[in-house]
């Protein structure tokens, strides 16, 4: 059976790549758990490449990951009629496992999903991480939110400035997504705009403030 699905992905892989394909791909060295893991990345890939180019959106609901949703880097985005909307993470395949995250989400955020985790998404849209509508507007300025720095922002130098209604406006930089072991670099409640240089990696979130590319 291993051989079997070796040469079958072996194939597969060759077939989805054609010409710049790497002839001879070696599988045998992997588990049967490794295997039908990369089937699955796979078969992603297979979906996308045959879809009309459209990102899969999942609604709110309950999801055991890597099973009704695939492992990966995700994007989750408020709806517009949202009043709390939210993401919940929990440490095993029911509602009643042991809590691991519980996000409000103002605008936008990004979020690592590991296999074997249950996720509850409330009054939001989540989509594949790199699939989501573009963040910046045409200055390269972005509102509320959270945003991956490398992804939906280039590293340098920005403004931050706060909201003029925002009853308390912050900002704070993590060393990485929600999901992952990121810990807090940075966090700053503003009176004044501020000058914020950011890196490769990190992530930023913004409330009750904007933020915009200071000029070369």
């Amino acid at each position: 059976m291993k051989r079997v699905l070796c040469a079958a992905l072996a194939a597969l892989v060759l077939t989805l790549g054609g010409a710049q394909a790497t002839p001879g791909l070696d599988f045998s060295g992997m588990t049967l758990e490794e295997l039908y893991d990369a089937r699955a990345e796979l078969d992603a890939a297979i979906a996308a490449l045959e879809g009309d180019g459209t990102p899969t959106f999942y609604e709110d609901g309950s999801y055991l990951v890597g099973e009704d949703i695939p492992e990966g880097d995700y994007a989750l985005l408020e709806r517009e009629d949202a009043v709390f909307a939210s993401v919940v993470v929990r440490n095993g395949d029911s509602p009643d496992a042991e809590l691991i995250l519980h996000k409000l989400v103002t605008g936008r955020a990004d979020i690592r999903l590991t296999k074997g985790t249950w996720v509850t998404f409330s009054e939001l849209r989540v989509c594949p991480l790199g699939s989501e509508p573009e963040a910046l507007d045409p200055d390269g300025s972005v509102g509320e939110g959270a945003y991956l720095v490398g992804r939906q922002l280039a590293p340098g130098r920005y403004t931050v400035s706060p909201a003029d209604r925002a009853p308390l406006s912050s900002y704070s930089v993590y060393t990485d997504m929600l999901g992952t072991q990121a810990q807090l670099i940075k966090f700053e409640v503003l009176h004044e705009a501020v000058e914020l240089n950011l890196s490769e990696g990190e992530y930023v979130e913004l409330s009750g403030c904007s933020m915009s590319p200071e000029a070369l």
